[in-house]
């Protein structure tokens, strides 16, 4: 139970991030690392460079899109808590113009990486010919583009106002605009977020089909977005800009929600697995058959062990998630999980002996992480890492558990 005591205190502004030249030096090399990588395996394996592509894409754009809906739930729910991290949220929201320009290349490896884009063998399977009003690559560019171009435009308009509220915008105005225009974002999220899983992930076998692939897909992606918004206020509290205002009490509530979708991924990992195991349909069996052959056996039950059951115990007493030291531990270890749980979801389509992990797929994620770097330390050198004026955040500094 969360308590608040109002207290008439002003907090002092933390201001804009003040980084140094080397993690700016640091996150470039990694773009040039990734770009090498890139062009290194597709001169020789055009269908390693682009799973590898893939994944980094998926992986950077899943937590950027997830922490913006973690802000609209912040500002329809009027939550209290999450006033001292809303604007470290909407930092990582900044990589969203990227993903702009790394979906328009993945559509250059679509005719790569998803069969349902060959004509001459859509016109030979009765099952691809039956999908192909939806799975066709007109209508997939452009679906495509919708969703990224209206998440943009969401993340603009939303944190754009919650920006203007340092400089003077009136509080109420703003809470009034962004609950109403986070309910359409929510709206959309949940039918364009759905769609890209199905059209990214899901139809690398066209064959199979899921209606839980979408929740699953989003319950890792909202899994990975507490465990980053964990990683960074613990740094920014670590190198003094958030330590008067973030204490253990906020701590402890990013790391339940943790743990609460720590659960909710195994929750509906399992259910998609046994209504498919109980249906027993040869278009959706086929999915898992491949991921418990001798070559994948070992990463599928390897994947449970370390995305649900490590990071459960790790986080199921009280005093772990009140600690600085083993929250941060355990959300590197959630985002560690989620690039062998995308892994999972790519490679068993296109190498379904074993899996193949080479430099190309360190170093192209290595280049969306440089990315992704950049643009987030951008955002918080540009803007206050506190909103300062949001009206909750003295009740909020001063919450606590009892």
């Amino acid at each position: 139970m969360a308590h608040a005591h109002a207290v008439d205190q002003k907090i002092e502004n933390p201001g804009s991030l003040k980084a140094s030249g080397l993690l700016t030096g640091i996150f470039s090399l990694f773009v040039v690392i990734g770009v090498i990588g890139f062009f290194s395996a597709f001169s020789s394996d055009q269908l390693k460079a682009w799973t590898s592509f893939l994944r980094a894409h998926f992986y950077f754009m899943q937590i950027s899109i997830g922490a913006l809906f973690f802000v609209v739930i912040s500002w329809i729910t009027t939550s209290m808590w999450t006033a001292p991290v809303r604007r470290v949220a909407e930092g990582l929201t900044a990589y969203l113009p990227f993903t702009i320009i790394s979906t328009l290349i993945l559509f250059l490896g679509a005719g790569t990486l998803f069969e349902w884009t060959h004509l001459d063998i859509v016109k030979n399977d009765p099952i691809l010919a039956g999908k192909a009003g939806y799975l066709n690559q007109t209508f997939f560019m452009i679906r495509t583009l919708i969703a990224v171009l209206g998440w943009n435009f969401f993340q603009k308009r939303i944190v754009g106002s919650s920006i203007a509220t340092d400089h003077g915008a009136d509080n109420k105005a703003v809470y009034d605009s962004n609950r109403k225009t986070g309910i359409a974002f929510l709206i959309f999220f949940a039918i364009t977020f759905s769609m890209a899983a199905f059209d990214q992930l899901m139809s690398l076998d066209p064959h199979f089909f899921s209606t839980m692939f979408g929740v699953y897909t989003f319950a890792g992606t909202y899994q990975c977005v507490f465990a980053t918004l964990a990683i960074v206020v613990i740094l920014m509290k670590r190198t003094g800009y958030l330590n008067k205002v973030v204490n253990e009490n906020h701590v402890h509530d990013i790391a339940k929600f943790m743990f609460a979708f720590t659960v909710f991924w195994a929750y509906t990992g399992f259910s998609q697995y046994m209504l498919i195991w109980y249906a027993n349909l040869p278009e959706e069996t086929g999915y898992f058959l491949v991921r418990f052959t001798p070559g994948w056996e070992w990463w599928s039950y390897g994947l449970f062990i370390s995305k649900f059951i490590v990071p459960f115990f790790l986080m199921l007493p009280r005093t772990f998630k009140r600690n600085d030291t083993a929250v941060f531990i355990a959300a590197v270890w959630i985002l560690g999980t989620q690039f062998f749980d995308l892994n999972w979801m790519i490679q068993p389509q296109v190498y379904a002996k074993a899996p193949n992990l080479t430099f190309t797929d360190v170093s192209v994620w290595l280049g969306f992480l440089g990315v992704f770097g950049l643009m987030v330390t951008r955002f918080y050198k540009k803007h206050n890492v506190l909103a300062i004026n949001d009206p909750y955040l003295v009740d909020s500094v001063y919450h606590h558990h009892i």
